[in-house]
């Protein structure tokens, strides 16, 4: 079958896991023998540091509203509708733009994909921040239509996958058809992580000769994610000379997070790679000892977690978080 990807960017240097989910499903669909071709709708923001199994192609849409979005996606299957045998989609991003094709005669089906909330149910800034009274009243207004007229658009699509339980609910709850949704985890390459990692005995006399104890903790550092805690868990406990942590990733809360360490008199025991490769990723995997998984929105589930697991490390997940 000839399978369209269609995402907002291809970024393997700085992005999170939803690219590695996507890239991995475009690469074993390639293997299982499917002609695959991935478009990319905002590709300014593209980093391929790589060579790729499949085919990529460069779209632009130049506005980043909510209906402009929606219409560029419309545009994109349209354009490549008769060379594709189905399409899939950022659900959360190009939803009604895929409905709205279906309803006015788009021929090919369209699965669409979710691993976060609606804009409209909450951003990942919109939770922390004070927003003034005219954002909220405007972000009330778009609410109250993305739940009355996009959800009777969005349920045209046909097909609905979510990567946890917990965001299938939000989008069941929110008025979704429940007999079109499916769960399907995010991708994870486990088997080259088992092929990377040290043998079991290596990993066992590894943590019993913990000197110093390595935390490792890593992600797109934005507000929701807790950064701050481990920090504020470090400078609490009372005999910190025998371990140090390692925090990798960048974003928004990068530069509060390091000061944050100084004032609290621990930037001593941190270390803050920034971003990293995914060679360097792995070998802070390899050599530490304990990861940390700072509190996230319930519903997301995680790669990085995910792979942490797979290096065999003991975990530290706060109660509330994913």
């Amino acid at each position: 079958m000839r399978f369209f990807l269609i995402t907002s960017k291809l970024n393997f240097e700085t992005a999170g896991g939803s690219v590695a989910d996507l890239h991995l499903k475009a690469r074993w669909l390639v293997e299982l023998g499917h002609q695959v071709t991935v478009v990319t709708a905002f590709s300014r923001a593209n980093k391929i540091n790589q060579k790729l199994p499949y085919t990529v192609i460069e779209e632009n849409i130049t506005s980043g509203r909510l209906l402009a979005i929606q219409y560029g996606v419309y545009k994109i299957l349209k354009k490549y509708e008769k060379t594709a045998d189905a399409f899939y989609i950022d659900g959360h991003i190009f939803l009604y733009g895929g409905g709205l094709y279906r309803i006015i005669g788009g021929q090919k089906p369209i699965a669409a994909f979710f691993n976060i909330r609606l804009n409209c149910c909450g951003d990942t800034q919109g939770n922390v921040a004070n927003p003034s009274i005219f954002k909220r009243i405007k972000k009330k207004i778009r609410y109250i239509l993305e739940h009355r007229l996009g959800v009777k658009i969005a349920n045209h699509l046909d097909a609905f996958i979510f990567n946890t339980p917990q965001v299938k609910s939000l989008y069941i709850a929110w008025g979704f058809d429940k007999n079109k949704s499916s769960i399907i985890e995010d991708f994870v390459d486990t088997a080259d992580i088992e092929a990377r990692r040290q043998p079991i005995n290596k990993l066992t006399k590894q943590q019993q000769s913990a000197d110093p104890v390595t935390f490792f903790t890593a992600g797109r550092m934005i507000p929701e994610k807790g950064f701050d805690m481990v920090v504020r868990a470090v400078a609490l406990m009372p005999n910190k000379k025998n371990l140090r942590v390692v925090m990798s990733g960048v974003g928004p809360e990068y530069e509060r997070i390091v000061a944050l360490a100084q004032e609290l008199g621990v930037a001593d025991f941190f270390q803050f790679p920034g971003w990293v490769s995914r060679d360097q990723l792995q070998n802070f995997f390899s050599n530490s000892h304990v990861f940390i998984f700072p509190k996230w929105w319930i519903e997301y589930g995680s790669a990085v977690l995910t792979e942490a697991m797979a290096f065999g490390l003991p975990l530290i997940v706060p109660a509330g978080g994913a």
